[in-house]
Formats: C-alpha cells, structure tokens, sequence
C-alpha cells in the first residue's frame, strides 16, 4: 500500500526544524558572547591587581620611610648626647671648627655602623662644604655625600615654598642646621636623611647627619615581589573559577541542545508517519508533545537568563574592581541554576523512557531514612526559593524496603520540588511510619493547595494544572509510574488555600 503523508505535518516538520537551527544559532552566539565576557573579565582583574599591587606598595613604603626616619633621627641625637657627654666630661676646648670636625668624625663609623644601615653615609655640614664618611668601610666619601645633597634637591624643588625657596636641599639643612630635622625621598634608589646639631648638647655649633642610600632595596623591591607573586596567583585562581563555572554553563546550554535534538528526532519521526485510521488521536498527541515542547523551553530558559544575568553581574563586578569573594557568589548561583536545569532535563529524560519502555529498576534493599537526607542535602538548596522550612519525621528504627534508590530519590525530589514551588514562607514536612506491611511516606506542605477541578487529572502526563504557569506537567506522572512498578501505590489530599499532602507506600523487604 503506497504511504501518504499529511502536508500539515510536513509543515510542522519544517518549522521544528527551523527552530532547532535557531536554537544552534543562538547557542553560537551565546558561546561567542561569553568567549568575550571571559577575556574581558581577566583583563579587568589583571589591571585591577597591578593598580592594587602600587596602591600596597604606595602605603607600605611611606610607613616604612617614616619609621625608618624616626630611627635616624633618634640615632643622631643619641649619637649627639654621647659625644656632648665626651665633651663636657674632658672638658675639651678646641682652637677652631677643623679641630672639633677631627674630633667628631672618627667616632662615627664604629658608632653609627650597627644601629645604622650599611649603605648610610655619616656627613658634616659646614658653610664651607661637607665631609663624608662611609659607614661601611670607615672611608672619606665627600664626592658621594655631595651628590646625595644634590640628589635629594628634588625635594626643595617638590615644594619649594615649604623649604623657604632655597635654591638647594643642602642650603636649607645648613640654614636649619641647629634645629633636628630629616627627611626623605622615595624617588629613584630612595634616599633617608636626619640631622642634629652638637649645640644642643654642647657648646659647639657643628652640623652632622646621616643619608641612607638606596633604601628602597631594604622594602619597595621585595614587596613589589610578592604583589607580583599574589596578583599572578589571584588572576589564575580567579581564571580558574570563571573557567569551570563557563564550562559548567556551556555544557548545560549543550545538554539543552542535544535534549532538544533527541526530542525533536523523536517528533520527526512521529510526525512523518503515514496517515492511518487513528489520525485523530495522532493529531492529539502530537498537540500535547508540541505544547510540552513549548513549556520546557520556557522551563529551561529561565535558568539560562538567570545564569546569563550572574555572569554578567560578575563581569560589571570584577571591572569594578570589587571583591573576588562576592564574584565567586554569583558564580555559585549559576552553579545552582545549571543543577536546577539538570533535574528538569532527568525528569524529561526518565518521561522518555517510560514512554518508551526502557525504564528498568534495579532492586536492592534501601533505608528510607538515609536516602530522603542524601536528598534533602543535595537538593533542598538548591530548589528552596521561597524561604521555606523543612522537617523530617523519619524513625531510625524504621525497616528497610526493597526498591531503586535512585528512582526512588526521584520520587521524592519531584514531591519535595512541587510542595517548595507551591509554598511560600510555610514548612515541608517529610514523614515516614511503618503500616502493615508497608512503609508510608507522606510529603506535606501548607502552600496553595490543588483544585478539586485539577486533583483527577494530576496523575496524567503533561498535566501542569488550570492555575500552574510553571513545570513540565511530567513529575507526578512519573512519581506513580516508579511508586507502581515497586508494587507501591501513591495518592493525594488537598485543601485549597491550606496546603496538599502526597502518600506513599512501598513493601517492606
């Protein structure tokens, strides 16, 4: 007999497969899209790490120059005390400024060398010039205390009204030279200076000092180290969060897709049937799988805005430069969202296989008590929208029955997801007892309630309810299926405006 075939259904045929062609579009672009945010995102916390890493060493440095100049200035009038005490005990007297300079410098290196940095040059102003000695080596060093003074004229010429315009550094000091003074300069090498003057400890006016050199060697250069070192392992632990949470996300929009081809392969091939006697009833269930199809892409679309908006909001928050720890939330919740489309794709897959009848169950005795926590851990957080409280009634004593353990979790994440999406601020109550020869299982919640209108047709698949918006109509259908096969079986009692209540039984082992 020659096959004939409905040109309605081969319209709807195309149309099913333009729409699985712009599904892949939209997927491509999605990928592309989230390509950028990633680079983008690494970019902002590269440059946001370098500027923290000058920041840090900005307000690290400027602590450690002004203890540092304390320490100076605290030497150089202990050191001043101790030879005005020399002075004042021998009661030395000298002819002239080069015999007191004689006196003084020698006294320097072998005093000043421990409690002073090695690199500081002890120096001796006068109005003729200054005297250098290195504290390292003991030396005459006048050339290098010279050009020191000449380096640290970047001050006065910084703030030339705060040193009196004087037209060099070393012009101020000698002006100022019996007041204790210092300062530094963190340019260049970096450069710490401190002063005193013998006349405030003894009766001799002469000008002395110390200029550490290169001083940010002793901090700046290891603490631009290890912000270096941190901003290198912060931006490959943040790469490596943003990565897997990417990958996580592209690999649910990839499950989608490949979701949505097995469905659409399954329709084409039903759609492309030959017309028979039953065309009525053919045309009915391809209306109910058209409009099933419909609702779980609106099912699954809202946890891909969702996670969309997170990763966007991750990406405005690491451009802000705000912190990492409110970045690695929102990528939390988009590990939710990705677990929530997870359950909805089982819950159509496990449909499939009942309708195909390749669900097969593997029988082993199981603990009511340890799955319904093993459940309620794993999945509570994340379907618990509504500020809903959960308590469980289970008896520790309670026997064992022989079922799937893992159809029979699904049992009660569909039972404990409908009663969450249905409540509001209320409680679940998860109950088991043992009855006869069966344990019952009551799932109760005090949400909306169901319809006297909606309570004969709960159990049939696609059925989402008059007064539902959301779902698959898939998860109490498959519920009886599984509580069934065990040789169980599974109803419910509900008031409107009060809350419903879900039993079960299953044989005890």
């Amino acid at each position: 007999m020659k096959k004939n075939y409905s040109k309605s259904r081969l319209l709807k045929r195309q149309l099913l497969i333009a729409f699985i062609a712009s599904l892949l579009t939209v997927i491509g672009i999605c990928t592309v899209i989230f390509n950028v945010m990633y680079h983008q995102a690494l970019n902002s916390v590269d440059k946001h790490s370098r500027e923290l890493a000058d920041k840090t060493v900005n307000t690290v440095s400027e602590a450690y120059y002004q203890m540092n100049l304390s320490a100076a200035q605290g030497t150089m009038s202990l050191f001043g005390k101790n030879i005005g005490t020399e002075i004042n005990a021998y009661d030395q007297h000298f002819r002239d400024q080069e015999d007191l300079i004689t006196y003084v410098a020698p006294s320097a290196q072998p005093y000043l060398r421990d409690t002073c940095h090695s690199s500081g040059i002890f120096f001796i102003l006068t109005k003729d010039g200054i005297q250098g000695i290195d504290l390292q080596y003991g030396e005459s060093c006048d050339q290098l205390a010279e050009e020191l003074f000449e380096t640290l004229d970047q001050i006065v010429k910084e703030e030339p009204k705060y040193y009196g315009y004087y037209p060099t550094f070393r012009d101020f000091v000698y002006n100022h030279r019996q007041t204790p003074g210092g300062n530094y300069l963190k340019a260049g090498k970096g450069q710490i200076i401190a002063w005193d003057n013998l006349i405030n400890y003894s009766e001799y006016d002469l000008c002395y000092g110390i200029i550490v050199n290169e001083a940010n060697n002793w901090l700046v250069a290891p603490v631009n180290e290890v912000t270096k070192i941190e901003s290198i392992a912060l931006n490959r632990k943040l790469d490596t969060i943003f990565r897997k949470y990417v990958y996580i996300m592209l690999a649910s929009i990839g499950g989608v897709f490949l979701l949505f081809i097995i469905i659409s392969f399954i329709l084409s091939k039903k759609l492309a049937d030959p017309v028979v006697s039953e065309h009525d009833m053919l045309v009915k269930v391809n209306e109910m799988k058209t409009a099933f199809l419909s609702d779980a892409s609106h099912e699954l679309k809202t946890p891909l805005a969702a996670m969309s908006g997170y990763a966007q909001n991750a990406e405005m928050d690491l451009a802000n430069g705000e912190n990492p720890a409110l970045v690695q939330e929102k990528l939390k919740r988009i590990s939710s969202e990705s677990n929530r489309m997870a359950l909805m794709v089982t819950q159509i897959l496990d449909a499939t296989r009942i309708e195909e009848g390749r669900m097969v169950l593997e029988l082993a005795p199981c603990d009511i008590e340890s799955l319904v926590r093993e459940t309620v851990e794993t999945y509570f957080a994340v379907l618990n929208k509504n500020n809903n409280r959960l308590a469980l009634r289970i008896p520790l004593e309670l026997p064992k029955v022989e079922a799937d353990s893992s159809r029979l979790q699904r049992v009660f994440v569909n039972l404990i997801s409908n009663a969450l999406k249905h409540t509001k601020n209320g409680t679940i109550l998860v109950k088991a007892e043992e009855e006869d020869s069966f344990v019952k299982v009551t799932v109760k919640d005090t949400g909306s309630g169901i319809s006297e209108e909606d309570m004969p047709h709960i159990w049939e698949r696609y059925y989402k309810g008059k007064h539902s918006e959301t779902g698959t109509g898939l998860g109490l259908f498959i519920c009886k299926f599984i509580i069934e096969s065990h040789g169980g079986k599974i109803w419910a009692e509900s008031e409107v405006g009060k809350g419903t209540a879900f039993m079960f039984t299953l044989p005890i082992k």
